[in-house]
């Protein structure tokens, strides 16, 4: 081990939350790992084809366990991201080039022809669901729908989605098993014009997400909840949808910055006031936008 590495590792051992991959968050070391070591594939610090460090090298870098490392690079490899050869060593899979690519913006109106819908359930619903949004105004009873999107035939979404019996009566049957919800309503209930909103957090798998998505329980996973909205602003779909980690990516748009609604980009805390000495007054938070 060199000087410098360790100290780095006498540091963080003396201020385990000074280092993220010990931070005590719940989350398993070797989850943090697979993290870690996903997103040197995915941005080409470990090529296709080419050698995964040994397992003491990994050790050194990152002051895990052995046992750890291992349990890490065995979900690489269930993955099948990396692979072993006896005498040879451990290499990145021609999946990685794959992996590169694979990250897709989450649109609610583009299917890839590498996508399958899988429809778990359609059940009817009486009460409307609570997804931390305004759903006053939904016609009721509803039909709740799960199910799940896999791309080149791997589960990256699981959604839950609410609309009005009344439309759902409208959709041809079985379509909802190639196309979108979104895209059903639009042809097929005489709806128009229709809009939408959402909010994107990040949250942890919980069991049922874990086992539905094929990854470990608290994984994290993009959180997606929206409203699909008629021309009177009246919500005539509601949505949620748990997005593999490793697969999502968002894109957005903006203009002048010096005069966008900054409450679309910045982080939504929790209301309770700020302590003493930490506000801003307004000419600061414009200095901040600028």
């Amino acid at each position: 081990m060199t000087a410098a590495r360790s100290k780095s590792a006498t540091g963080a051992k003396d201020n385990p939350d000074a280092d993220p991959l010990r931070q005590r968050d719940g989350m398993p070391l070797y989850l943090k790992l697979v993290s870690l070591f996903r997103e040197k594939i995915r941005r080409g610090q470990w090529p296709a084809h080419s050698q995964v460090p040994i397992l003491p090298d990994l050790q050194d870098e990152y002051g895990m366990a052995r046992d750890t490392v291992r349990k890490a690079l065995g979900v690489l490899r269930d993955e099948g991201l990396i692979d072993s050869a006896r005498g040879r060593g451990t290499f990145v899979t021609a999946a990685a080039e794959r992996m590169v690519h694979r990250a897709s913006v989450y649109d609610p109106l583009t299917l890839g022809r590498e996508v399958r819908i899988e429809i778990l359930s359609r059940a009817p619903c009486a009460e409307l669901p609570d997804l931390g949004c305004d759903l006053s105004g939904m016609d009721t009873p509803l039909v709740h729908v799960r199910k799940r999107h896999h791309a080149n035939a791997q589960p990256y979404s699981l959604i839950d989605l609410w609309l009005p019996q009344r439309h759902f009566d409208m959709l041809p049957e079985g379509a909802d098993e190639v196309r979108l919800y979104s895209q059903l309503l639009r042809d097929h209930t005489g709806l128009s014009g229709l809009s939408g909103d959402q909010r994107i957090t990040i949250i942890r798998a919980d069991i049922t997400a874990a086992r539905l998505l094929k990854i470990s329980l608290n994984e994290p996973v993009a959180h997606v909840a929206s409203r699909l909205l008629d021309t009177k602003g009246c919500p005539v779909m509601a949505h949620r949808v748990l997005i593999r980690s490793d697969v999502f990516a968002a894109e957005r748009q903006f203009g002048d910055l010096a005069t966008g609604d900054p409450d679309t980009w910045r982080p939504h805390l929790a209301t309770s006031p700020p302590p003493v000495g930490e506000g801003m007054d307004e000419r600061q938070s414009r200095q901040e936008e600028t």
